[in-house]
């Protein structure tokens, strides 16, 4: 019975609109009737007076409990108008019901389908258990402590899946897999095309992510750690959350990712810093008084800024909070896009165009930090290191400057490895081993990863494991 009377309140919700519209037509037309009405029949009979007219419709519709209307109308044009009032009797009850009637099939049709994407859920996830990686186990195995016993049980959710391995392993459609992706955002979907050169012609790679939350903008994890490793595009950037996730649980730091968008159509950067939101490159002040634009699309206007407004105030709040200690360590990772003009596979930057300005308190350890970076980077693998990049200069609104405001003897400096790098080199969760015991080691008094960091995945709702689907 429950559940019957929430399906008929979704379906009255949802045709509301639609009831209101047509009885205001029916009404509408009925006045009109009533009108004519007491133009034909008060010719040939003066005691009929226009309420008498007004209300004649309106009591043949109920039935005429009160028998206002018993005596029969005279005029030839009133008895036409009867017969359309018999008929718009029938309509008057007739359209609201079919509408509700349709809406209710709507309702069961989207309870139906509510539970289909419930099933497509848990395939979804199931195409994301847990795995090895060959390639870091043996590296691993080649290191004079075999990498430590932690990394050696550590297995890892898939970076992501093939929309056509998940069609014919899961039995799903595209069309399956779009409506999971928008119902559930654990999952996105993305092209790999997006993250290559736009140099050469690329053909479309769809694929499916699969990301952790715990907060309205992504996830936070506190570890505790003098680091935190900041991802501020996942949403936009294919592949980086996946990377600095697991960057920041192989070197036990503090992990804040912006994985959730609430406009896609008109993306909030947490990279660049802005003082308020945007809506339609519109602050919340436009929607005001003497606003232009209809109450629809004000009301939407401030609902998404609304929502935005939280997600930035609960990321920089989250940053400020894991920054126990004043001259606390902040890396802010993102990607960029290798080309011909760009063959730099990690480009660092913590300063301006001017050089002046830098977001990083400690320059002297910051400074032995990217040369012993640049250094293991190239002579264990060939990867290119650049120091304050030229080509990616911070700007004022930048994230670093923004944290400095309330921790001012914080060190905040941007790392951008190549989207190459992180998304088609076999070696990149090698690298991301590398890059958390050189960070641990240099700027974080190489504490390491904790037992504790095991439970991420179980804290995290992160990937797939057969005993909690």
């Amino acid at each position: 019975m429950i559940s019957g009377l929430r399906l008929f309140k979704t379906a009255f919700a949802n045709t509301r609109r639609q009831v209101y519209v047509s009885g205001l037509l029916l009404v509408a037309f009925t006045c009109v009737l009533s009108f004519v009405l007491y133009l034909a029949e008060s010719s040939v009979n003066p005691n009929f007076s226009f309420w008498d007219a007004f209300i004649w419709p309106y009591e043949k519709y109920v039935g005429d409990p009160g028998k206002v209307v018993d005596e029969p109308l005279i005029s030839p044009i009133a008895k036409i108008v009867g017969t359309l009032v018999g008929i718009m009797g029938v309509a008057i009850f007739a359209v609201p019901a079919g509408l509700i009637g349709s809406g209710l099939t709507d309702a069961m049709d989207e309870e139906k389908r509510e539970q289909e994407l419930q099933g497509f859920r848990q395939r979804m996830r199931k195409a994301f258990r847990r795995q090895s990686d060959k390639t870091l186990r043996e590296y691993l195995n080649q290191q004079p402590d075999g990498g430590g016993t932690h990394f050696k049980i550590l297995n890892f959710v898939p970076q992501r899946v093939k929309v056509a391995k998940m069609q014919v392993r899961q039995g799903m459609d595209m069309k399956d897999i779009f409506d999971t992706c928008c119902k559930f955002p654990e999952f996105r979907l993305k092209n790999l095309a997006d993250v290559q050169s736009a140099e050469n012609e690329i053909e479309d790679r769809f694929v499916v992510e699969h990301f952790p939350q715990g907060t309205s903008y992504g996830c936070c994890i506190d570890r505790g750690s003098h680091v935190t490793i900041v991802c501020t595009g996942s949403f936009d950037e294919l592949g980086i959350g996946w990377f600095t996730y697991y960057l920041a649980k192989m070197g036990g730091f503090n992990y804040v990712s912006k994985e959730v968008e609430v406009d896609p159509d008109e993306l909030d950067s947490f990279y660049n810093y802005s003082k308020e939101p945007l809506y339609d490159k519109k602050p919340l002040s436009y929607y005001g008084a003497g606003c232009p634009l209809n109450k629809a699309v004000v009301n939407r206007a401030i609902a998404v800024l609304g929502k935005k407004e939280k997600h930035r105030t609960d990321f920089l709040d989250d940053i400020n909070r894991l920054l126990k200690d004043d001259d606390a360590w902040v890396i802010i990772v993102t990607e960029h896009l290798k080309n011909s003009a760009n063959q730099i596979d990690f480009h660092f930057a913590d300063t301006l165009n001017d050089v002046t300005a830098s977001t990083v308190s400690n320059q002297k350890t910051y400074q032995q930090f990217c040369q012993q970076f640049a250094s293991t980077m190239s002579e264990k693998f060939g990867l290119s290191s650049q120091m304050r990049s030229t080509r990616y200069p911070l700007m004022k609104k930048n994230l670093g400057y923004t944290i400095r405001l309330t921790h001012p003897e914080a060190n905040v400096f941007v790392l951008r490895p190549s989207s190459e790098l992180i998304n088609f080199d076999t070696k990149k969760l090698v690298y991301a081993y590398e890059m958390a015991r050189l960070i641990s080691q240099q700027l974080d008094g190489g504490r390491g990863m904790s037992e504790q960091s095991h439970e991420d995945f179980k804290e995290t709702g992160f990937g797939y494991k057969e005993n909690n689907a």
